[in-house]
This record gives structure tokens, C-alpha cells and sequence, in this order.
């Protein structure tokens, strides 16, 4: 695509708005109205009401003393969440490479990002049938996954309710289980063995084990996983890869600093 075409696609007070964020970052101090128009050469009335969006969606901070403005608290936990996904990722990298040699299956990592399961990285079975996912792409329904039912085994109760009162129970498969009791019991397991696993709940032919990864106060901060075709992964290797996996997670966590 050709530079003229490069700024048809972009959105001028988009863009404008990250020059704000851009220029709070660098700033040593926090800078007034006057001052970012000024640096920025945007006119004072679009100027005004990015400042108010940005404001209003908690990214920049006008202080009401000096009305001058500096960022929130919202782009510190942004940061914080990248900064922690990085880390997780290369924290995690050599328990996946292993486990992708052992298994030949597809390895997965994925973090909780405000309610919603995010895959943050994957190495693809070498075989040829297998499974794949975008990195950055979310598991949907939490009770129909193995990843989903690691957060939901080691949930607040009141957290999860809400969570399940949210997204229901519902019948994706023949397989999923809709009933809270049996889903209960299911999560009890969870807990006795140190990982759950997925019979064909989510998506038909298809088995996943997971097991969490703890940080130092001994939260669920990610979830290790291996996905693959029930053909390959029978009961008995479904429950080999569950040990495995839930080893190579409690390896992670002990680095962490939990206390597992």
C-alpha cells in the first residue's frame, strides 16, 4: 500500500489522541492545554474534546488544581498487563517446547484478560491433522473448555456465579455439560487432580487438558494446555498429558514464587 493510501486509512483524531498519550508519556511533568496545543499543533477546539474523551475513559488525568493533565491509571494497567503477558510468555516458552516434543500435540498458554480466556501463545502439533488458533483469539464459554473450567475450579464462588449467571450453561455439543451440579462436580476434580480436561465439549473430535499457573499469591495467572484429536489422545494418554502438563505448570508456578 502507498503512503497516500497509508493516511487515507487513518482516522485523524485517533490518531491525534495517541500524539496526546504519546507526548503525556515523555512528558517529565504534567503538562497544561496550552502547552499540548502547543507541542502538538492541534487546533484548540479538536484538541479540547480529546482531552475530554481521554479523560472521560480514565486514560489521562486532569488535575483540578493546576488543570493540567498527565496519564491514568487505566494506560498503568494496560502497561502492566502486556508487561505481564511478555513475561509469562518467556517464562513459559521452554515447559511448552518440552511438552511439544513429548506429546506432538498442540501446546497452548492463555491468561484471563477481564473475564474473557485469551490464548497468548501456541506451538502447532507437527502433525498433520491438528489443531490451530490465532494468538490473541478467546476461548468462548468457560464451562465447554478445559482452560475455562482451571479458572472456574480455582474461582471465587461469588465470582464465579456471576461469571456463570453471565454466559449460562449452554449445549454446544452433545458432550457439553449444562447442568450446574454435574459442572460442580466436574470442578471438584479439577482441584483433586490439578487439571481438567475436555472430551469433545466444545467442539466434536476434539480432547484438551490444562492445568494453572500460579503467581506469588498464589493466583491463577495463566493456564498451560495441550489440544488434540481424540484419535490421537485416547482416556488413558488424555490422563498421561494431564500429569505431564500439570507438572511442567507447577514448575512455573515454584518459579513464580507460589507457594504450590
Amino acid at each position: 500500500m502507498k503512503l497516500n493510501e497509508h493516511r487515507k486509512e487513518v482516522i485523524p483524531a485517533l490518531s491525534r489522541g495517541l500524539d496526546v498519550l504519546d507526548l503525556l508519556a515523555a512528558a517529565e511533568c504534567d503538562l497544561g492545554f496550552v502547552e499540548i496545543a502547543r507541542r502538538l499543533e492541534i487546533p484548540k477546539p479538536s484538541l479540547l474534546r480529546i482531552l475530554r474523551t481521554l479523560t472521560h475513559k480514565g486514560f489521562i488525568v486532569r488535575n483540578e488544581a493546576t488543570k493540567k493533565y498527565r496519564l491514568g491509571l487505566k494506560i498503568i494497567r494496560i502497561g502492566n498487563t502486556v508487561l505481564g503477558r511478555i513475561e509469562l510468555r518467556n517464562l513459559a516458552r521452554e515447559a511448552m517446547m518440552e511438552l511439544s516434543r513429548c506429546t506432538r500435540e498442540t501446546v497452548e498458554l492463555s491468561t484471563l484478560d477481564r473475564d474473557q480466556l485469551i490464548l497468548i501463545d501456541q506451538i502447532e502439533s507437527p502433525e498433520g491433522i491438528r489443531l490451530y488458533q490465532h494468538i490473541g483469539s478467546a476461548y468462548p464459554y468457560f464451562h465447554a473448555n478445559a482452560v475455562g473450567k482451571v479458572y472456574l475450579a480455582y474461582m471465587n464462588p461469588e465470582k464465579r456465579r456471576k461469571v456463570l449467571e453471565k454466559i449460562g450453561l449452554p449445549k454446544i455439543t452433545d458432550y457439553t455439560i449444562t447442568e450446574m451440579e454435574k459442572l460442580e462436580e466436574d470442578l471438584e476434580g479439577v482441584k483433586a487432580r490439578g487439571y481438567a480436561f475436555e472430551d469433545q465439549e466444545l467442539r466434536l473430535g476434539l480432547r484438551r487438558v490444562a492445568s494453572p499457573i500460579f503467581d506469588r499469591e498464589n493466583k491463577v495467572i495463566g493456564c498451560l494446555s495441550v489440544a488434540g484429536p481424540i484419535f490421537r489422545i485416547d482416556h488413558r494418554r488424555r490422563d498421561e498429558i494431564g500429569e505431564m502438563v500439570r507438572l511442567r505448570a507447577r514448575e512455573l508456578s515454584e518459579r513464580i514464587g507460589a507457594e504450590v
